[in-house]
C-alpha cells in the first residue's frame, strides 16, 4: 500500500489542533444548558457549532452565556420563544398531573404569572403558563395556554386540574420557585438563536506561521479549524501554539536541504541515511548519521534490516531490491559495490526472484515514455545541486532504446526550462539513460556558457552521448563541477 505524500514539511494548524475524540462539537438544535454544562465544567472558552447539514454554522461562547441574565429579562415580553421540554422537566424533577404525553418541544410565547405584561397572553398561537399555588385562585387558563407550570410548594385545588383536563392542556408541577424556573426555560431553548455566526476561522492546510501572526488580530479563545467544505475538523486555541510545532525528519536517499521536501529548513532533522556527496548545513543537536560509498541508499537499510536480525516482509523486501537495481543499473553501475551486490541476493532469496531476470522486467515495464507527461519524466527523479554562484538540477530516466525520447525531446526540453525558471536553476538536464547500451544521452537547457563547454559528441542542438555513464551522482555531476570550476 502506498504510503500517504507529503509535499512539504511545514508545520499547519491540523498538527497542533483539537480533533478526534477531543474535539466536542454542538448542534444547533441542542440546548443552551447542554452548552453551559460542557463549557463550565470544561472551562471552555467556546464550543463549535454545526447546522443540519452537519457544516459549522457558529461558536457559543462562555461570553455569550454570561450575558443570558439580559435574555432572562425579555422571556417575560410578547415574543416568541422555543425550549426543549423533555430537558426542562427533567432538570426540575416535573411531575406531570395529565394524562396527556406531552410534547418534544414548545413553541410559542411564555406568561409568568406577576412579571409578564396582559398582552402576551393575547395573540394566535400556544403559551407556556408560569404561576404559584398562591394564585391559584385568580388562575387564568386562556384558550391559548398549551403548557402550565405551578412553581413552588402548596397544595393544588382539585379545581386546577379538572380545569386543565377540560382545556386538554399539560400541567406540571415543579418544586422550584418561578425565578429558578424561568431560567431552566431559559437553559432548555436551543442555541442556535444565540450562536455567534462572525468570526474568524482557519483551514487545516493553513501554516502555522501564517495563523500566528494573524490571531493577534482578534479578541478570541480559539478557533475553528474547516475544510473547503465548511465541516468542522477541529479546533485551535492560543494554548495549542505554545507547544512544539515543528516536524521530526529522517533524510533518506539525501543529505542536502536543497533537495529535501519543502519546509525542510523549518523541521527539526533527526537522522540521516544516504549514500551522496555531503552538504553544508548543521543540526541542533548530535544526530545519527549513516552515510556509506554503495550503489544504493535501500543497501544500507537492508544492511541495517540484517543487522538487527529483523527480516523484512516480501513486500518491503521487493521494494527494497528495486531501489537497488534501479541505482545500480541491475548491479552494472560503476556506483554498485560489493555490499550492494550481497544485499541485493540477500533480498532476492527472500522474495523468490533472479536479480537479472526481475531486473530487466522491472526496467522494461517502466521505461515506457509514450503517454506520460513530460513535467512528471523530468520531475519524478530529479535533484538540485549548489556550487558556488550556480545552481545546477539534474534530472534521470532509464528507458530501453532512445526512440522513445527523440519523439519527446521539444516537450521534455520545455519542460525543462519551465521548471530551471521556477526552480532558480542556472543550468538544468535530463539525463537518459539505455541500460542495455549501458549509456546515456544528456538533453540540456539553461547557461549556454556551460552548454558549450561540455565535451561529449554533440549529436543534436544541446544533446549530447555520454557512451558508458550511468551514474549521475559518480560522474555526470562531477564532471559538471569540474567544468564549472574551469569557466
Amino acid at each position: 500500500e502506498s504510503p500517504p505524500l507529503l509535499t512539504d514539511v511545514y508545520p499547519k494548524i491540523a498538527d497542533i489542533m483539537i480533533k478526534g475524540g477531543q474535539l466536542t462539537v454542538l448542534n444547533e438544535k441542542d440546548t443552551l444548558g447542554l452548552a453551559q454544562d460542557i463549557i463550565v465544567r470544561n472551562r471552555f472558552s467556546f464550543l463549535p457549532v454545526v447546522d443540519q447539514s452537519g457544516r459549522c454554522s457558529g461558536k457559543i461562547s462562555a461570553l455569550r452565556l454570561a450575558g443570558l441574565t439580559q435574555t432572562l429579562s425579555e422571556l417575560s415580553q410578547p415574543k416568541q420563544i422555543t425550549f426543549d421540554v423533555g430537558r426542562f422537566t427533567e432538570s426540575l424533577s416535573a411531575r406531570t398531573l395529565t394524562r396527556q404525553p406531552l410534547p418534544a418541544h414548545f413553541a410559542g410565547r411564555l406568561f409568568i404569572s406577576g412579571i409578564s405584561k396582559r398582552e402576551v397572553l393575547e395573540g394566535p398561537g400556544p403559551i407556556a403558563y408560569l404561576t404559584t399555588p398562591d394564585e391559584q385562585e385568580r388562575l387564568e387558563l386562556p384558550a391559548g395556554v398549551q403548557i402550565a407550570v405551578v412553581c413552588g410548594e402548596g397544595e393544588l385545588s382539585p379545581k386546577i386540574l379538572a380545569r386543565a383536563e377540560e382545556k386538554h392542556l399539560h400541567l406540571i408541577r415543579v418544586p422550584a420557585d418561578l425565578l429558578s424556573t424561568a431560567v431552566q426555560i431559559l437553559l432548555a431553548m436551543p442555541i442556535r438563536d444565540f450562536v455567534d455566526r462572525e468570526h474568524p476561522t482557519f483551514k487545516v492546510y493553513d501554516l502555522i506561521r501564517n495563523v500566528r501572526k494573524q490571531i493577534g488580530k482578534y479578541n478570541e479563545g480559539g478557533f475553528i479549524v474547516l475544510d473547503d467544505d465548511g465541516f468542522i475538523q477541529g479546533v485551535v486555541t492560543r494554548l495549542n501554539f505554545l507547544h512544539q510545532s515543528r516536524f521530526r525528519v529522517v533524510m533518506v536517499d539525501h543529505n542536502e536541504i536543497s533537495q529535501g521536501v519543502d519546509g525542510l529548513e523549518e523541521a527539526q532533522v533527526v537522522e540521516v541515511v544516504d549514500h551522496h556527496r555531503l552538504g553544508n548545513q548543521g543540526t541542533d543537536a548530535p544526530i545519527t548519521f549513516i552515510n556509506k560509498v554503495v550503489g544504493a541508499t535501500a543497501t544500507i537499510i537492508a544492511e541495517l534490516y540484517r543487522a538487527y536480525d529483523s527480516n523484512p516482509d516480501p513486500g518491503t523486501a521487493g521494494l527494497l531490491l528495486s531501489a537497488i537495481l534501479s541505482d545500480t543499473v541491475i548491479l552494472k553501475s560503476p556506483t554498485t559495490t560489493r555490499l550492494d551486490q550481497e544485499m541485493a541476493e540477500w533480498l532476492a532469496s527472500r522474495v523468490g526472484v533472479r536479480i537479472n531476470t526481475y531486473g530487466e522486467e522491472m526496467f522494461a515495464a517502466g521505461s515506457a515514455l509514450e503517454g506520460l507527461d513530460p513535467r512528471a519524466i523530468v520531475k519524478q527523479d530529479r535533484k538540485s545541486y549548489t556550487e558556488g554562484e550556480w545552481k545546477l538540477g539534474i534530472s534521470q530516466i532509464e528507458i530501453v532504446g532512445y526512440n522513445s525520447f527523440f519523439r519527446m525531446k521539444e516537450a521534455l526540453s520545455q519542460e525543462l526550462e519551465t521548471l530551471a525558471e521556477r526552480e532558480g536553476c542556472s543550468f538544468s538536464c535530463l539525463m537518459v539513460t539505455d541500460i542495455t547500451r549501458e549509456s546515456s544521452l544528456l538533453l540540456c537547457t539553461g547557461s549556454q556558457r556551460l552548454i558549450d563547454a561540455v565535451t561529449y559528441p554533440q549529436i543534436e542542438k544541446s544533446i549530447f552521448e555520454m557512451n558508458g555513464v550511468l551514474s549521475r551522482k559518480m560522474q555526470v555531476l562531477p564532471y559538471l563541477l569540474d567544468l564549472i570550476r574551469e569557466l
